[in-house]
């Protein structure tokens, strides 16, 4: 089974629409999405659509939670709070009922998905580098746990007790050994480099790719402009900042 891995989209059509065309002819059997679908940019009716109509499996994220609960925001800074109530105001009860049914948590053929962390996936706490994966690993069962949250790309195996991390964009997966996966942003980049992020988990090959594809970061910026949402949140695109 070959699976694209896609998280924290966060409104950007532009990139999402990208990220499926580059995996257009990649042959994957599913689709996975590990939440924050909305958020910061100024599409979230579509991107919402989009994953709705194509990925398989779908989890939420901390800006989905937020969208139908406002006391989850309350982590959240200015900028990122006003994009939330932008959001909240745009989307319909069909589209807020669609991100509600969404679960933290849920597995697949060996595989875990959740946005924050699998040790508690509604406190979205940040696991960003080898010593906060190392914590991980005892709160899921399976080969793999795929997490998204922090926009910044990250791959950590666990072997006979040893954690290592994987600098590669292409790893060999090794049998019986463990993997915590983030792929990177589609949507908000955040590790310099602008171009959205994901990535393909190949089990039959033992193999996980983590690919980036550009796109027009420019009509993406100007529509977060046009909209009224901040402006650093459409500026940040540029950068991958």
């Amino acid at each position: 089974m070959r699976c694209l891995i896609a998280t924290d989209i966060h409104s950007n059509i532009e990139a999402l629409e990208a990220v499926l065309e580059d995996a257009s002819g990649l042959g994957c059997d599913m689709y996975l999405c590990l939440g924050d679908i909305v958020g910061y940019g100024a599409s979230p009716r579509e991107a919402l659509a989009l994953v709705r109509d194509r990925f398989d499996e779908v989890v939420r994220g901390n800006h989905d939670a937020a969208v139908i609960d406002a006391a989850e925001s309350f982590r959240f800074n200015e900028n990122a709070r006003a994009a939330i109530e932008w959001t909240r105001r745009e989307l319909g009860p069909d589209e807020r009922d669609y991100i509600e049914s969404l679960p933290l948590t849920c597995h697949i053929d060996g595989v875990r998905l959740v946005h924050g962390s699998p040790e508690d996936p509604a406190g979205w706490h940040y696991v960003k580098d080898t010593m906060g994966a190392s914590y991980q690993f005892e709160a899921f069962e399976e080969q793999f746990c795929l997490i998204g949250h922090t926009h910044l790309p990250l791959v950590v195996s666990l072997a006979g007790g040893t954690l290592r991390s994987e600098t590669d964009t292409i790893v060999r997966l090794r049998p019986n050994i463990r993997y915590l996966v983030n792929v990177g942003s589609v949507g908000q980049p955040r590790d310099g480099d602008p171009d959205a992020a994901y990535g393909i988990l190949d089990l039959d090959a033992g193999r996980l790719e983590l690919r980036r594809v550009g796109y027009d970061v420019e009509r993406a910026r100007r529509k977060i402009v046009d909209a009224g949402l901040p402006e650093s949140l459409g500026e940040r695109l540029l950068t991958g900042a």
